[in-house]
């Protein structure tokens, strides 16, 4: 069977359509296609890595240390305090007497010297008040008893305090009698009585100062040898 003409040229018309449609397809793609260098490039999983690593530990800001931070100078530590003087009075020191016993810086002095036949005495006055401390060597017996054992009765009776007995009296072991006697003219009285080997007698030391200086009477006596 002959196949008019007209047919064959519709059909080659078609066909000459879709190899252009086919190939101008073709073209599109290849012009849109991305170059496989650039594909590889961006979202390549090492790329993202990088991205997203963090900052180097080095890179990192530093924090000021407080000790940077605090301004002005620094505080100087304390220092250790210093010795206390030899007294608790301001304005009173001791300096170390002739006679076994310390006595107060600058005070008036009156050496030992005869008192009576069996005794001596020296004395320190304050230029600025009525304090004042009396010495009084005694070298007598009569302190003793018969067998040369001391008699405190007879040591109480010579203290030199205005209105006997004292107020307090007591022994201490190895130096003898420490006492205290009724205030005179506002002022404290105490004192302490070393006891010599018979027949020698004894030695006495008595403070008149004010209660604010009881701190420095008691280191006077303390010390008396």
């Amino acid at each position: 069977m002959r196949i008019p003409s007209s047919r064959l040229k519709l059909a080659a018309i078609v066909a000459c359509a879709l190899l252009v449609a086919g190939a101008a397809v073709l073209l599109a793609r290849h012009r849109h296609a991305p170059a496989s260098g650039k594909r590889a490039g961006v979202g390549s999983p090492s790329a993202s890595v990088t991205s997203s690593a963090p900052a180097s530990p080095t890179a990192a800001p530093t924090t000021a240390s407080p000790s940077a931070a605090t301004s002005g100078p620094a505080t100087p530590s304390p220092r250790p305090a210093s010795p206390p003087p030899k007294t608790a009075t301001p304005g009173l020191a001791l300096v170390d007497g002739p006679y076994g016993f310390q006595v107060p810086r600058g005070w008036a002095f009156a050496p030992l010297a005869s008192a009576s036949s069996d005794s001596q005495a020296a004395r320190w006055t304050d230029p600025a008040s009525g304090a004042r401390i009396d010495y009084l060597v005694v070298s007598t017996a009569a302190i003793y008893s018969v067998d040369h054992t001391v008699n405190l009765a007879s040591i109480e009776a010579a203290l030199p305090c205005k209105q006997l007995p004292p107020t307090s009296y007591t022994y201490l072991p190895g130096k003898g009698p420490r006492y205290s006697c009724a205030p005179m003219s506002g002022l404290n009285v105490n004192g302490l009585v070393l006891i010599k080997p018979y027949p020698q007698g004894f030695r006495l030391l008595q403070l008149q100062m004010p209660a604010a200086q009881d701190a420095v009477v008691a280191q006077i006596l303390a010390g008396f040898h």
